[in-house]
């Protein structure tokens, strides 16, 4: 029996599906009844209908007259009414009644082809008809139709003819009676003459005892395979059994009758939750007690909508009122039916009809439809691949109403994609109340998480994003603060309208208290919190940040449709500010200035970073004092090797150093510090870099000229912080970059940009610069020797010998500082080279030199003005005021403040040849030949003192180069401080014999020379075999330097240090001249008077 029951239900869905896809429909069966006129003979009808012309009116009429009238209707009319009920089925008579009515809606027309089984069609597309007339075309068709027709669609088709002929078409008293109970039993009667298809469907319907079967079971009818298939554990009929059902409705094993009578039914549940028995039975009680039916009659249908905003209402308000739990229940099953079927929102079916056939066509009815429509609402797709704003709206409200925020589990697609991350990641979090979800966020960006989920995720995110109140946790700690301070409603939801435009963006205005220092304490602590965890998992795409993503969604669409990674859009934005539009570039401008003080808003350095942020700089996170410290150490430590092998982190962080370049802003600690200056000094400045620049000018001129600083130090600090970046990467100077975009391709081609090489490279080939690069490493090298603090290569090479020499100096002189140390054995080598390639560059030009440009300032002016005025400013040099001021002070014209000082640089030039451009320009022949060993080994002042014993022993032959040393020995007779040689070899004889003497005018020199004539006294044998070769060198270099004129001679006799004994002896030759003159004039007149006499 059972078998054979079976296999009766399965010709029945066979039956139905072979139906569904005949190309002739239901319409084959049936007679045209348009000649039949359904009054006729029926006197009761035509009493009470005749005044209707109308033939859906004059059925409607039919039907209620049959079903009110006292007495029963003749069979004959019952029958003319059944026959025109079944017409209503046909697809003929579909096409007659709709094409003109709704010729404009595509969706309609659709269904009207012969492939479709009309009325199926029409009924599941009816929400998303647009045109008011179509619409109350198929409600009234709707009303008037067979009210099982799902399950008797198969026994109409084949019993139609059978029907017909024993006239047994029959309209059953009561309207919630199943519509062919009474048809059936008249065939019954003449079962013998019936067709034996017709015989087969009867037996179908018995074996379902479809006589007894009530219109709410009629689910099971239709579902009695699925029963067995799915759900054999439960008992059959029972509301368990009808929750399995719905469990299974979209898998494929399912029949597609079941699926479409679970719709039916749901769709009844949506419009009216009174056909929920389980939602009805599990908070009758709630929903009276809290009113949640207030301002309906007791009649009229209430929209599911309704009682689930309300009780959600009562949840989320008052924290002292709690829902039974089997009402808690029976709302996350209804929520999941609204997930899981898009066609079960009215609204959505509506307003997406034509997204949904554009965009999402093929994909499958259940949630992956609702998914769909959430992908192609985000921004990045561009704009004729977006959702409309009505469409958008409307799933705006289908995720209020599921609320999956509140729980995953009610989002069938989150559900299956998210639950194996979920088992893995979150088992410890209690289900509800959000938290599995947060938890889920906080996996983003992890191993833990899988793609399916994430995409999903982030998909419901956007728009929970949008309303704070789907968002449990932040909505619980926030309510208080979201009222008062940003005036939001009340009550969770609005049951009797949605939320509207005008509302004002809550979560916004609760980040602005959070993040706005001159706002924080207003928010409670929790609330404050809760915003801080939201924005940071929000931060992994500008999809869940509404702020931004409304305002620049086409800027998106156009400049960053290609960068859909986590984090990437927003830093796309960024990277690209300036081809923003207006709205969007002030919304970017405003996120990056507070994203740069809080590092939690910054996705792709917390996602890429967190390790080497936990290893590295694990004393900033735990002290969160500023949050922007954290980039500040990672930054310092991007060279690290750590930081080096991640990839990603390095180029995040280098991101961020590279944004900030495009608004001084854009650094928060270089904002608060540095405002008011840059307000006030460089108005004009557009970006970082140009502020950078002019404020630093202002701080080196203040340094040079030893005056209180303009600037404080707060922002000194700052400026210093930048600087030292820009010097670390050529691509964080923009104008240095740019200025030299050529030279890097040419002389630095394989070099990298960071750790100051590119920089490093372009100084050593800065003879072979372009005009316009030589001006920008000009400018660089006066930043860096104005402030040694900034030069990343010194600080970073010399790094182990500050803290072992140099720990207590200022940073803005260590060089000065490892100039004095880099002669100690244990002085690291690569640090030396350093330093001695920053003394040659600060040789080329006195501006790099703060000490001897403030000493020497009013020497400079007197005498090498002319040098200055005919070079250009904005280069270097190349050592002309220095040649100036040496020729002075072989004169001793100088002050003795910029004598001293010139002496320090020329001890350093005897030292080491590299540190005087002019001597190695001039004497490079002889330096390679004779002293090309000195050379190799650079000993101490070896090379120079090789050139001197060459000009000694005659081995010169270049004239420039003979003269060049010439002048180094004349300054060594001057002060014997810049002969470092014979100053090492006398130093105990110096201090024995001339240390009260002062420096300068040959005087220390000269006493020597005493001390070495005198027999009564002895200088130390080193010193006296040093100091003969010197006067051996004196005696030469005299016996070269012939006066050609009387100018020359009076030059040597100004410039002589013996100037006042020449003077007076010549004012005495002067005097006796003219003294024997008057006395011979005398003698003279007085012979001629006598001889005239």
């Amino acid at each position: 029996m059972l078998t054979n029951y079976l296999l009766c239900l399965l010709y029945l869905w066979t039956g139905f599906v072979d139906n569904v896809k005949s190309q002739e429909g239901l319409g084959i069966l049936i007679k045209s009844s348009s000649g039949l006129d359904l009054l006729s003979g029926c006197v009761l009808l035509e009493k009470q209908c005749s005044h209707l012309t109308d033939n859906l009116a004059i059925l409607s009429c039919s039907l209620n007259a049959t079903r009110n009238n006292k007495t029963q209707m003749p069979f004959t009319c019952q029958h003319k009414i059944w026959l025109r009920q079944v017409e209503l089925l046909d697809n003929a008579f579909l096409e007659d009644k709709l094409k003109e009515l709704c010729h404009d809606d595509p969706v309609i027309s659709d269904c009207l082809n012969p492939s479709q089984y009309g009325i199926d069609c029409i009924l599941k597309k009816k929400p998303s008809i647009r045109n008011k007339n179509c619409w109350r075309m198929i409600n009234k068709i709707e009303s008037l139709i067979f009210n099982d027709w799902q399950i008797t669609v198969n026994f109409l088709k084949n019993c139609y003819d059978d029907i017909q002929t024993q006239t047994c078409g029959r309209i059953p008293p009561d309207p919630k009676s199943l519509s062919q109970t009474q048809t059936l039993k008249c065939l019954l009667t003449k079962e013998q003459t019936l067709k034996p298809e017709c015989q087969s469907e009867m037996t179908v319907l018995n074996e379902m005892k479809y006589n007894t079967l009530q219109l709410d079971k009629l689910v099971f009818a239709a579902c009695n395979l699925d029963q067995k298939t799915f759900c054999s554990d439960e008992v059959p009929g029972s509301w368990l059994m009808y929750k399995c059902l719905v469990s299974h409705k979209n898998e494929i094993g399912m029949t597609r009758r079941c699926q479409d009578q679970l719709f039916y039914d749901q769709r009844n549940v949506v419009m009216n939750y009174r056909m929920s028995k389980g939602l009805v039975k599990a908070c009758r009680e709630d929903i009276r007690k809290y009113h949640c039916r207030k301002g309906v009659v007791e009649d009229k249908d209430v929209r599911l909508a309704q009682i689930l905003f309300c009780l959600e209402n009562i949840t989320r308000n008052d924290n002292s009122t709690k829902l039974s739990n089997e009402c808690v229940a029976e709302m996350n099953d209804h929520r999941k039916m609204l997930m899981d079927d898009y066609r079960l929102s009215p609204e959505l079916m509506q307003n997406c009809a034509n997204d949904i056939t554009n965009l999402c066509r093929g994909v499958e009815t259940g949630g992956k439809t609702i998914h769909c429509l959430m992908d192609h609402a985000r921004p990045r797709r561009r704009k004729e691949k977006r959702i409309s704003v009505a469409c958008q709206k409307s799933l705006e409200v289908l995720v209020q109403e599921a609320d999956p925020g509140e729980d995953w589990r009610v989002d069938p697609i989150l559900r299956k994609a998210c639950k194996a991350v979920v088992d893995r990641a979150c088992t410890e979090i209690n289900g509800g109340n959000g938290r599995v979800m947060s938890c889920l966020m906080e996996k983003l960006g992890t191993e833990l998480m899988s793609n399916d989920c994430e995409t999903a995720l982030l998909q419901i995110q956007y728009f929970i994003s949008r309303d704070f109140k789907l968002d449990p946790q932040l909505y619980k700690a926030c309510k208080y603060d979201a009222v008062t301070q940003c005036k939001a409603k009340l009550h969770w939801a609005e049951t009797s309208e949605y939320k509207s435009e005008n509302d004002p963006l809550i979560l916004p205005c609760l980040y602005n208290y959070a993040y706005n220092s001159e706002l924080r304490g207003i928010l409670k602590p929790a609330c404050e919190q809760q915003v801080r965890r939201v924005m940071r998992q929000r931060a992994v795409s500008v999809d869940l940040l509404p702020e931004v993503e409304d305002s620049c969604i086409d800027d998106l669409a156009n400049l960053c449709f290609e960068d859909t990674g986590k984090g990437e859009e927003i830093l796309c934005l960024q990277k690209k500010i300036k081809e923003l539009s207006p709205k969007c570039k002030e919304v970017v401008t405003n996120f990056t200035e507070t994203q740069s003080g809080h590092i939690e808003l910054n996705a792709v350095v917390n996602i890429n970073c967190r390790v080497p942020i936990e290893r590295l700089c694990s004393s900033e996170l735990k002290s969160k004092k500023d949050e922007d410290d954290i980039m500040e150490c990672l930054i310092s430590h991007k060279n690290d090797a750590e930081i080096k092998a991640n990839v990603k982190c390095r180029a995040a962080i280098e991101h961020e150093q590279l944004i900030a370049l495009k608004n001084y802003r854009f650094t928060r600690k270089f904002k608060n510090a540095c405002k008011s200056y840059v307000i006030r000094f460089c108005p004009k400045a557009q970006t970082k870099s140009q502020v950078v620049n002019c404020l630093s000018e202002i701080v080196r001129n203040d340094t040079i000229t030893r005056r209180k600083h303009t600037i404080y130090r707060d922002c000194r600090q700052q400026l210093r912080s930048q600087l030292f970046q820009q010097k670390e990467n050529i691509d964080l100077d923009p104008e240095l970059k740019e200025s030299c975009k050529k030279d890097l391709q040419i002389h630095c081609g394989t070099v990298e940009h960071g750790e100051s090489a590119a920089l490093e490279c372009l100084q050593t080939a800065r003879g072979k610069l372009s005009d316009g690069c030589r001006k920008a490493i000009f400018l660089v090298r006066k930043q860096e020797f104005a402030d040694n603090a900034i030069d990343y290569h010194l600080v970073t090479s010399c790094n182990d010998m500050i803290d072992l020499y140099c720990h207590n100096t200022q940073l803005a002189k260590i060089l000065e500082c490892l100039k004095i140390h880099r002669r100690k054995p244990d002085f690291d080598e690569t640090c030396k080279m350093v330093i001695v390639n920053r003394l040659i560059e600060q040789n080329l030009d006195y501006r790099f030199n703060n000490n001897l440009q403030n000493a020497c300032k009013d020497d400079i002016k007197r005498f090498c003005s002319e040098v200055i005025a005919l070079e250009p400013q904005d280069v270097e040099l190349e050592g002309k005021v220095l040649y100036c001021l040496k020729e002075k002070f072989r004169k001793s014209q100088l002050t003795t403040s910029c004598k001293d000082e010139l002496a320090n640089v020329l001890k350093e030039q005897a030292l080491n040849y590299r540190l005087d451009p002019l001597l190695g320009q001039l004497c490079q022949a002889e330096i390679k030949t004779i002293c090309a060993h000195d050379a190799n080994t650079n000993s101490d002042g070896q090379v120079e003192e090789c050139l001197k014993n060459a000009l000694l022993h005659h081995k010169i032959v270049t004239p420039e180069c003979a003269r060049e040393v010439v002048q180094i020995i004349e300054e060594t007779e001057v002060d014997i401080e810049v002969d470092p040689l014979l100053e090492r070899a006398c130093t105990f004889d110096l201090l024995k014999y001339c240390k009260d003497l002062e420096h300068g005018a040959g005087r220390r020199l000269k006493c020597l020379k005493i001390i070495l004539n005198d027999s009564n006294r002895k200088l130390e044998t080193e010193c006296e075999k040093e100091l003969s070769s010197r006067l051996e060198m004196y005696k030469y270099v005299a016996s070269i330097n012939v006066l050609e004129d009387f100018g020359d001679v009076l030059n040597e006799l100004s410039y002589s240090p013996s100037k006042k004994y020449f003077i007076v002896v010549f004012c005495s030759i002067l005097g006796l001249i003219f003294i024997f003159g008057l006395y011979c004039g005398r003698m003279t007149k007085k012979a001629m008077y006598v001889k005239k006499k």
